[in-house]
C-alpha cells in the first residue's frame, strides 16, 4: 500500500493506493501559495479515477479543492458522516458563512451523489488495505452539532501497519467515541497517528494517545504555526516510538517542515513495523 500525505496549507489531503490499484482520497484541501490543487496533482500522477472520496470534516480546509478534483477526476463514491444531511451542513454554516469548497460539496451531495454516502466497509476489494470508519451522530438537541466533533475517524490497515485519520475531532468527540468498545479496540495497534485538528491542543486527548501503545510516528497536516494551541509537538512526541526519516529518528512529522510525504507499507513484517518514508 502506498500512502501520500500532501502538503496543503493548514488543511488535509491524503491518497491511498492499494496493492490491486484501488485509490482512496481522504479530504481534498489545496495549497494556495504553491497553486497545488488535488485534481491537477492526481492527473500529473496519471490518476483520473478514484474509488472513494472521504470527507472527514465539513470545514473548508478539508474540501477547498473539491471543485478542481471533480472537474478532473471521476469519483466513484463519496463517504461522509452519514447522519448529516446537506441541509444540516447549511445550518451549521449559517453563523459564519461557507466557503466555495463547502458549497460545492453540498451541491455534490444533492446532485451527484444522490444515493447518499456509501459504506466504507462493503464488498469492494481493496487488496492489501482494509477500512473501518467511526463517527459521532449529528444531534443538535442532545449531542453534537459542531463540525469538528462530527468528524469521521478513519482507520486503514495494511498488514502490521494501521493509520488513523481523525479529522478535527476535539476532546469531547474523542471521549464519546471511546465509549464504543470497537473504536477503543481499533486504537490498540495504530502505528501512524494523524494528529487531530492539524495538531491544535483542542484535538489532543491523552486518553486516546495512551490507548495507542504502538504508535511509530505522529503526523501533522499543517502549514506555519498560526495558533498558540497548535504548539503540541512535545505532547505528541512522548507517545511515539519513532521511525527513521531522512537518516534520523523522528517521532513527529509535519507538512510545514517535511512537506509532502510518501509511505511505502506492505503486509509483511510480522509483529514489527518497518517504514520506507520519502519526502
Amino acid at each position: 500500500m502506498l500512502l501520500n500525505i500532501f502538503n496543503v496549507d493548514h488543511g488535509a489531503c491524503a491518497l491511498v493506493t492499494t496493492s490491486n490499484g484501488r485509490r482512496v482520497l481522504i479530504d481534498c484541501g489545496h495549497h494556495a501559495e504553491e497553486r497545488w490543487l488535488p485534481g491537477a496533482a492526481l492527473n500529473s500522477m496519471g490518476i483520473y479515477n478514484i474509488d472513494r472520496l472521504f470527507i472527514t470534516n465539513f470545514d473548508e480546509d478539508h474540501c477547498s479543492g473539491i471543485g478542481d478534483l471533480l472537474s478532473r477526476v471521476f469519483v466513484q463514491a463519496l463517504v461522509t458522516n452519514n447522519t448529516i444531511t446537506s441541509q444540516a451542513v447549511r445550518e451549521m454554516k449559517s453563523a459564519n458563512g461557507m466557503g466555495n469548497g463547502i458549497r460545492r460539496l453540498i451541491e455534490s451531495m444533492e446532485r451527484t451523489f444522490t444515493g447518499g454516502p456509501v459504506s466504507a466497509v462493503d464488498d469492494a476489494n481493496f487488496g492489501d488495505a482494509s477500512f473501518s470508519v467511526f463517527r459521532n451522530p449529528y444531534d443538535p438537541y442532545f449531542g453534537f452539532s459542531d463540525t469538528n466533533n462530527l468528524s469521521l475517524a478513519i482507520f486503514i490497515r495494511c498488514g502490521p501497519h494501521k493509520i488513523v485519520f481523525p479529522g478535527d475531532l476535539e476532546v469531547r468527540g474523542w471521549k464519546a467515541l471511546m465509549q464504543n468498545p470497537a473504536f477503543a479496540r481499533e486504537l490498540r495497534d495504530v502505528t501512524l497517528f494523524v494528529a487531530s485538528h492539524h495538531g491544535r491542543l483542542n484535538g489532543y486527548s491523552r486518553e486516546v494517545m495512551e490507548a495507542c501503545p504502538n504508535i511509530q510516528a505522529v503526523i501533522f497536516s499543517d502549514d506555519g504555526i498560526a495558533y498558540q494551541t497548535q504548539e503540541t509537538v512535545d505532547l505528541y512526541r512522548q507517545h511515539a516510538n519513532g521511525i527513521i526519516f531522512d537518516g534520523k529518528l523522528r517521532r513527529v512529522l509535519t507538512t510545514r517542515r517535511d512537506r509532502s510525504m510518501i509511505f511505502h507499507l506492505n503486509e509483511a513484517g510480522g509483529g514489527t513495523v518497518s517504514l520506507n518514508v520519502a519526502a
